[in-house]
């Protein structure tokens, strides 16, 4: 187990939402990390939705499971909305 090799990848990508007048009115960050093993791939994606002074309005997070062939073997999806 101490010679398995994981590599792990991250890739973050921000949109600006615009009010019809180009006003910024938040964001959404969506934020991808995968883990991937001889034994299979964890895929945890976080979106997050942010108001115009760039607070947390909303995060939708899913994590999936893979075994080495590529089967999904669990998926658990979390959305919290923030007051």
């Amino acid at each position: 187990m101490a010679d398995e090799i994981i590599e792990i990848g991250e890739d973050v990508e921000v949109d600006i939402v615009l009010d019809e007048s180009g006003m910024p009115i938040g964001a959404i960050v969506d934020d991808l990390i995968v883990a991937t093993g001889a034994g299979g791939t964890v895929i945890d994606e976080t979106i997050d939705v942010l108001d115009a002074d760039g607070n947390l309005v909303l995060e939708d997070e899913i994590v999936s499971v893979f075994d080495a062939d590529g089967n999904l073997l669990a998926v658990e999806e979390t959305v919290t909305t923030i007051d």
